[in-house]
């Protein structure tokens, strides 16, 4: 038997417990998501939920874990039987259900019943994972490595309490309200802005820093390992007393209220705090309902708010690529005390005011209530006429990168570009008669068959199906570049040319971060070149590494673009790989070899760099850019041009040259 770890014997992590516990009391709240470095108890946590959970009454035998009590809530079936008198009812524990992380869109949304059809001849839906879910918690790990379709239809799903799935000649409706949980690592790359902002809650969470809880935490985890059943007995008064908690505030939370200075504040702290659109202030609404209602209160209050807040905004405040995470925590007491200091000052004035006076409206302007506390847009003159500084991105580009593909096999126009799928993974979009290894479309093979069923053997099937009947699922999923940075840090690149260099790159970098592209980086210099950075979808990640990026040394220029060639064409056999392309910045002046030899002599160095770029510009699926990086003087040897030449690559001279020329090369 195993044994879950209790939820009440974590230690620290105050703030990611409390979005999970008011989660559990509001499923309404939207869910939440939790980042943080790898090893800090997020998985652990989300598992221990399920113990503290209250029961539900189900209806029997319901593959849906339908409500008996309200019809609004039943799927199809069960609807349908009511209609003959009550339903048989038993009590069921809340699962927490966990989503792999390769799961298909059959599935997770549920598809059509090959093995009933098959028998039958009649369509049925085949409940999947969201259908497992409903009631109950839904885990992703990894969230951020799903295929963004996949997170597409679990969080419409959970925002909108059902399921509606049309597809293979089925349309089904069933009730899916879960507590989506989704966990990452944002070094392994971060969720689109649009996917973060639909995620009710979020918080970041970190390693225990302090000496005395890590001592306690380590001890409670070997009291756990040694015996867990005796660990868990231990702790089960405590997880009771949690559970009462949480049945006791479901009950109070219809009735909790938030009075005209409590919206107030919530609206104040969105502007104030400059979050995107307005879900920030209906979730922080909801939440500081439900904190009211957890803490047995029936009127939600200041508190509640700046607590609401701390969890509903950290993902919301604007920010640009590179930016370091905002101490949230701190920016919203500090917007709070504000509030809470003007409150005061209003009580105090309403105690002097004559009962006989009353308030004025506030003056209108231009036929509107005048709005107070409201930041300077962005479009004004204090934003106007940034300029962008070596290390900053500075302002993006809307265009973005074209994806690198071969002559002949442009892709559509559009902010990603679609790609085969060659997993069973991608969105359905047509399909195929002879592909292989694609997972059967059961709706045109059944379509394909059903003509002849009456001139084959039945064999026991309603419609036998021959081989020659069969058709595949041909998907597609969405994907950006992976950009292969190999760079010359060599002591031939001055203090002024390598910070113009890093600036162009982190101008290249701020861009992937809006593809949603790789970025690998390799640095050559000494006598050899070492990979900084394996390809990541971190483009943070990539920007520390290229500031600490020290220089100095001799040049082994071959070396680099042999371990850039060989990132990139490893990347081509990966399944589902992004499209690559390497950006070469180098002055050219290569002074060490990798001692290739011709009718066994050594080949001049010259002739090895010229033979190794001829090498990438070979590859008919990767393309290249040269950022030239040679000083022009009346000396200057024009090695980078000619590398660029034998690699089939747009040449940029990088001295004196602004960052976003260098982004419009790529489209040229």
């Amino acid at each position: 038997m195993t044994y879950t770890y209790p939820f009440t014997a974590f230690i620290g992590q105050d703030l990611m417990r409390l979005g999970l516990l008011l989660n559990a009391v509001n499923p309404k709240i939207g869910g939440m998501l939790i980042r943080g470095e790898k090893g800090t108890g997020k998985s652990t946590v989300v598992r221990a939920l399920a113990a503290i959970l209250p029961e539900i009454d189900v209806v029997e035998a319901c593959p849906f874990q339908c409500n008996p009590h309200s019809t609004d809530l039943m799927c199809p079936h069960c609807r349908k039987a009511a209609e003959n008198g009550p339903l048989p009812v038993q009590k069921r524990q809340r699962k927490v259900l966990e989503l792999p992380i390769n799961a298909t869109e059959d599935r997770v949304a549920g598809a059509m019943d090959l093995e009933h059809a098959l028998s039958t001849g009649e369509k049925r839906f085949e409940p999947g994972i969201l259908a497992s879910a409903n009631r109950g918690v839904l885990y992703v790990d990894e969230v951020n490595l799903l295929d963004d379709h996949i997170v597409d239809i679990l969080l419409d799903s959970a925002a909108m309490g059902v399921n509606t799935v049309e597809r293979e000649g089925v349309s089904f409706t069933h009730p899916a309200r879960f507590i989506l949980v989704g966990t990452m690592n944002p070094e392994e790359g971060d969720l689109r802005p649009q996917l973060l902002d639909r995620f009710g809650l979020s918080v970041y969470v970190e390693g225990i820093l302090d000496l005395d809880q890590r001592d306690a935490l380590l001890r409670r985890w070997e009291e756990h390992e040694s015996n867990p059943k005796a660990f868990l007995n231990k702790w089960r008064k405590r997880e009771n007393a949690l559970k009462t908690r949480i049945a006791k505030a479901r009950r109070i939370l219809p009735k909790v209220k938030a009075d005209d200075s409590v919206i107030r504040a919530i609206t104040e702290m969105a502007v104030q705090l400059g979050v995107d659109g307005h879900r920030a202030d209906l979730v922080i609404l909801k939440t500081a309902k439900t904190h009211a209602a957890f803490e047995g209160r029936r009127d939600a209050t200041l508190d509640d708010v700046e607590a609401a807040a701390k969890l509903a905004v950290s993902h919301r405040m604007r920010r640009q690529p590179f930016d370091d995470v905002p101490d949230h925590s701190r920016a919203v007491e500090k917007v709070m005390d504000g509030l809470r200091t003007r409150e005061q000052r209003k009580k105090k004035l309403l105690k002097k005011e004559s009962p006989t006076e009353s308030k004025q409206d506030a003056p209108l302007e231009n036929g509107c209530p005048r709005e107070r506390g409201l930041r300077p847009s962005p479009s004004g003159s204090e934003a106007a006429g940034e300029v962008f500084k070596p290390g900053k991105a500075g302002d993006l580009s809307a265009r973005t990168f074209r994806m690198p593909f071969p002559r002949g096999k442009e892709p559509e126009k559009g902010r990603f570009q679609k790609a085969p799928a060659l997993e069973k993974r991608g969105r359905y979009t047509r399909i195929s008669r002879n592909q292989e290894g694609g997972d059967l479309a059961l709706d045109a093979t059944l379509r394909a068959a059903a003509p002849y069923a009456l001139s084959r053997p039945a064999g026991g099937l309603a419609i036998p199906i021959q081989p020659d009947d069969w058709r595949r699922k041909s998907r597609t999923h969405k994907t950006g570049a992976l950009f292969v940075f190999v760079v010359d840090a060599s002591g031939s690149m001055g203090s002024t040319l390598m910070t113009q260099t890093k600036a162009a790159i982190m101008h290249l970098l701020a861009q992937a971060y809006k593809d949603r592209s790789e970025a690998a980086m390799i640095a050559f210099k000494g006598r050899k070149a070492e990979v900084l950075l394996p390809p990541t979808k971190s483009i943070n990640l990539a920007e520390r590494k290229l500031r600490t990026l020290p220089t100095g040394g001799t040049t082994p220029l071959c070396a680099g673009m042999a371990l850039g060639l060989k990132i990139a064409k490893k990347a081509l056999q990966r399944k589902r790989a992004p499209w690559p392309r390497i950006v070469l910045v180098t002055d050219g002046r290569a002074n060490i070899g990798l001692d290739k030899t011709r009718d066994g002599a050594l080949l001049p160095l010259h002739e090895e760099v010229l033979a190794m770029a001829g090498s990438i510009g070979r590859e008919n699926h990767i393309r290249s850019l040269v950022l030239d990086a040679e000083e022009k003087h009346p000396a200057a040897l024009g090695m980078a041009r000619e590398i660029a030449r034998h690699m089939n690559a747009r040449r940029v001279p990088i001295y004196g040259l602004q960052p976003e020329s260098i982004v419009e090369a790529l489209w040229e």
